[in-house]
C-alpha cells in the first residue's frame, strides 16, 4: 500500500466553510463522486465559490495519483450526504469523496459502461488504498473504532440508516468493476492500518501512526502543505516551499536544522541588570563561550548593562551586553 499524501486545499469561499458551523465527529462517510472525473482539482476549483451552495465535503481523493486533498477543517459541518428519515449524517460524519475513472460512462442511475477496465481498476484501487490510510489517521485523531457500528459507513449505508440521500456509492463502482471490495472489508483494512508499525514490517503495534507535518510554524495549521509518515518525503516537500519546515508529531521542528544562532537564542534567558567590570582587558565574544570568536574589542573598566544570560564554555555564566557588542564572561564582573 502506497504512503498517503495529504495536502490542504481548504475551500475558503464555499458557504460550508464561511458558515463556520462545527460538528462533534462521531463517524466517517465514504463517497465516490458519481461522474467520470479522476482529477480532484476539477471539483476543488468548481466548488470553491461563494455561490456554490450545493455541497461541500471534507476531502477529495485524486484518482490519478491518490493524493488526498483536505477541503474543509475536519470538524466543520459539510454537506455531503443530504438527509434521510432519521436526520443527516452531515451533523455527525466527516465526508470523503473518491474520484472516479475517466474511462467509465454512466448510462442511467448508478449503472455505467467501461472502455478500459484495467485503467478503471487501477484508479479504484488507488483511491481505495488512500481512503484506508486517511480513515485510519482520522480514527486515531478522533478516537474512533473503525469496526464499531455506524462509525465508518458508505453513502449507500447512510441511506439505509436514514441519515443520507438515496445513493449507491461507492459500492456501485467497486461491484461493477469487479474489485471485490466491500465496506466490511474496508473497515477491517482501516483497523489493520491503524495497527501497522512505522517501518511497515507487518507487525502490529499499539503505537499511533506518527506524522511529519510541513508547515510555516507548528501553531499555524492553516499553512500545512502535507503530512507524511516518511521524513525524507516531508523534507522534500519543505525544500519545494520557501519558509516551510518539518515538524514531528510532538510539534518539534526537525527540518531544516536550526542555525547556531537560533539554538543559542532558544537557550538564552532574558534579564536586565548592571555589572561592574574591574579589569581593562575583558574580551567581548560573538557568542556565549570561549568556543565563539573574539570581536577584537574589550569592555574596559566600567559599568555595563546585561540583557541576557546563557551557559557556555570557559565560564560559569555569560552575559549579553545591551550595546549589542557581544558577550562577556560574568566571572570577571560584579553585579550592582
Amino acid at each position: 500500500m502506497m504512503e498517503m499524501k495529504l495536502v490542504k486545499s481548504i475551500l475558503t469561499k464555499n458557504p460550508c466553510y464561511t458558515a463556520g458551523k462545527k460538528i462533534t465527529v462521531k463517524g466517517l462517510m465514504l463517497h465516490s463522486v458519481g461522474c467520470p472525473q479522476p482529477r480532484a482539482s476539477v471539483f476543488i476549483n468548481n466548488w470553491n465559490r461563494a455561490d456554490y451552495d450545493n455541497a461541500c465535503v471534507h476531502a477529495f481523493i485524486d484518482g490519478n495519483d491518490g493524493t488526498v486533498y483536505q477541503t474543509l477543517p475536519w470538524n466543520h459541518r459539510g454537506w455531503h450526504c443530504a438527509s434521510g428519515k432519521n436526520g443527516s449524517g452531515n451533523n455527525t460524519h466527516i465526508g470523503v469523496e473518491m474520484c472516479e475513472p475517466a474511462c467509465i460512462k454512466y448510462t442511467g442511475g448508478s449503472t455505467f459502461t467501461c472502455s478500459d477496465l484495467a485503467t478503471a481498476k487501477a484508479v479504484a484501487k488507488r483511491t481505495y488504498e488512500a481512503a484506508v490510510e486517511l480513515f485510519a489517521m482520522l480514527c486515531k485523531e478522533y478516537g474512533l473504532n473503525p469496526t464499531s457500528d455506524g462509525v465508518i459507513i458508505s453513502h449507500a449505508e447512510g441511506h439505509k440508516r436514514g441519515i443520507a440521500s438515496n445513493h449507491g456509492d461507492p459500492e456501485h463502482l467497486w461491484n461493477q468493476l469487479g474489485m471485490g471490495y466491500t465496506m466490511d472489508g474496508f473497515r477491517k483494512a482501516v483497523k489493520a492500518a491503524m495497527n501497522e508499525t512505522e517501518d511497515k514490517n507487518e507487525t502490529t503495534s499499539d503505537e499511533p501512526v506518527k506524522w511529519y507535518r510541513v508547515r510555516k510554524t507548528w501553531t499555524d495549521a492553516k499553512t500545512q502543505k502535507g503530512a507524511y509518515k516518511i521524513l525524507k518525503n516531508a523534507k522534500a516537500c519543505a525544500d519545494k516551499n520557501d519558509g516551510y519546515s518539518v515538524f514531528d508529531w510532538n510539534g518539534t521542528k526537525v527540518y531544516p536544522a536550526e542555525t547556531k544562532s537560533e539554538e543559542r537564542a532558544s537557550e538564552e534567558m532574558t534579564v536586565s541588570y548592571r555589572v561592574h567590570v574591574g579589569i581593562k582587558n575583558l574580551n567581548i565574544r560573538k557568542g556565549p563561550g570561549t568556543n565563539y570568536d573574539k570581536t577584537g574589542k574589550y569592555t574596559g573598566i566600567g559599568v555595563f548593562t546585561i540583557v541576557a544570560e546563557s551557559d557556555g564554555e570557559g565560564a560559569s555564566k555569560w552575559g549579553k551586553l545591551k550595546s549589542g557588542a557581544g558577550w562577556i564572561s560574568l566571572d570577571f564582573t560584579e553585579r550592582i
